[in-house]
């Protein structure tokens, strides 16, 4: 007889892992065992490790388990407790119309065996599983939160992810320590930002003399959509907005904080030592103080019209404006010189050199005038009925079918007394908030689902050479918007002088 392929899935998140019993080893082991003694066949295990279980978004192989459940290889999924699946009481409906769907057992072996999906009340008490997990990782977050608060507020400095530049922390204590070395760096940045050096400059000085940042050398895993693409090591670079961070930094005077942003933002005295002194520091913060806030928006400026279109040819990546404010003039007037940067050049991921707007659009129409005569030759595209957007609209048409259907279902158990005012008050808030976001995204989207036109790249391109320089800055950008999807650009050359923009491809709407 022929054995049920089994999909082992196991996680744990960070502050999971030191709780006996949850390892990821623990349960691979006891999932394993369990497998064999129920005469199932291990087809693959998968574990998401130091992962929270909040949503599926970031967790790789709860990805590759749904794929393969689609793809037909798994008969069998196989749990250590339900919340090992999911934390999240909407994912846990999409989890049970999926295994619905692909007829898949799932059997949690601390809850007590198979869990039952095939009958309402099944299905329920899966979804109170869903429930109870959601509210206890809210709590968890709750208790984190306040654990950090109440450390700060005892005088300790959280480092969370990485102790303060000019500082470290040996194991086991909890009070940080000055590192001399680093130290006189930033007693450095603040003398000559309080003389006067702008954050460039200052970054721009360290950097040419090689001095290391905090996290030089550190090697971390590059993600897209929940997957390891890649590796980047930081090489050092200090940038202005780490040498403003280091400036705005209380903890430099002996100060801990936390909460930043929020409404229970906390400072006060920590029991380290000041690397600066009190004078300096209000010094620095009443000159940081007196820096003119710029607010940015995502909408592009009418002077910057190919922002949002530009894409980096080095890494993919789409560009961002660069705004340089050149030096007063006498007539109290200043130069503005728009340019264009990937948004991983800061990150220090892409080695893709600043574009020039003046570079970028001669490169733009250089392109278009070299390309007629190969879009003259493309068939012009016909834009069906059932497009993407199209194809959104009707996704979310048949989410909210199912949703409203659940709304009934939940009543109906209420009305039963199968669930308690608490449970139905809580199921309907959650099945509420979904219904509300798709309703407002497909108002949206049917406001501006509008079949396309036929596009003839040709007559567009030849338009565009021809009345390019009549257009206002206003009327390129719409253009732009209306036509053009992207433009993936390089700069060739690094003299930023005669540094030469060149397009790689433009892609028409079609």
């Amino acid at each position: 007889m022929d054995l049920k392929n089994a999909g082992i899935y196991v996680r744990v998140s960070t502050e999971r892992q030191v709780q006996e019993g949850y390892s990821i080893s623990a349960q691979k082991e006891n999932l394993t065992n369990f497998a064999k003694g129920h005469d199932f066949k291990v087809y693959d295990i998968y574990a998401d490790e130091g992962i929270s279980g909040k949503n599926i978004e970031g967790r790789p192989d709860v990805k590759r388990l749904i794929k393969d459940i689609k793809d037909g290889k798994i008969d069998v999924v196989l749990l250590q407790r339900f919340d090992r699946l999911t934390r999240s009481i909407s994912d846990t409906q999409e989890f049970i119309d999926l295994f619905k769907e692909f007829n898949v057992d799932v059997w949690s072996i601390s809850d007590g065996g198979i869990v039952d999906i095939t009958s309402s009340n099944g299905r329920f008490m899966a979804l109170l599983k869903g429930l109870f997990g959601q509210h206890e990782r809210e709590l968890t977050a709750e208790r984190i939160k306040d654990a950090f608060g109440r450390k700060a507020r005892e005088g300790y400095t959280l480092c969370c992810g990485c102790t303060p530049y000019g500082y470290r922390r040996e194991k086991g204590n909890k009070v940080i320590i000055i590192k001399q070395e680093e130290a006189k760096v930033v007693r450095r940045i603040f003398k000559m930002y309080a003389e006067g050096t702008p954050f460039t400059a200052i970054a721009k000085t360290l950097t040419a003399e090689g001095i290391p940042t905090k996290r030089a050398g550190q090697t971390i895993n590059i993600k897209k959509d929940g997957n390891v693409v890649g590796t980047k090591t930081f090489v050092g670079v200090w940038s202005p907005k780490l040498i403003r961070l280091i400036l705005s930094n209380p903890v430099y005077i002996g100060k801990v904080r936390y909460g930043i942003g929020r409404k229970d933002y906390y400072i006060g005295d920590g029991h380290h030592k000041p690397i600066i002194s009190e004078k300096m520091w209000n010094k620095v913060q009443d000159k940081i103080g007196r820096i003119e806030t710029k607010v940015h928006t995502n909408r592009p400026k009418d002077d910057v019209y190919f922002c949002g279109t530009l894409i980096c040819g080095v890494c993919g990546k789409k560009l961002t404006t660069s705004r340089t404010i050149g030096r007063l003039r006498k007539d109290g007037t200043r130069n503005l010189f728009n340019a264009y940067r990937c948004v991983n050049q800061e990150k220090q991921i892409c080695t893709a050199r600043y574009v020039s707007h003046i570079k970028a659009e001669e490169a733009f129409i250089e392109y278009l005038e070299n390309n007629i005569a190969e879009f003259d030759s493309i068939e012009d595209v016909v834009i069906e009925e059932e497009d993407a957007d199209l194809e959104e609209i009707n996704d979310i048409k048949r989410l909210l079918t199912i949703k409203r259907a659940k709304q009934k279902e939940v009543m109906n158990l209420f009305m039963a007394e199968k669930i308690d005012y608490n449970q139905f008050k809580y199921m309907s808030e959650e099945l509420d908030n979904i219904i509300q976001a798709n309703e407002t995204r497909l108002s949206r989207l049917e406001q501006d689902y509008t079949k396309k036109p036929d596009i003839n790249k040709a007559e567009i391109s030849r338009y565009i050479v021809d009345h390019w320089k009549l257009l206002t800055d206003k009327e390129k950008l719409n253009f732009l918007n209306e036509f053009i999807e992207s433009i993936t650009i390089v700069n060739r050359d690094t003299d930023r002088q005669n540094g030469k923009a060149e397009i790689l491809s433009v892609k028409f709407y079609c």
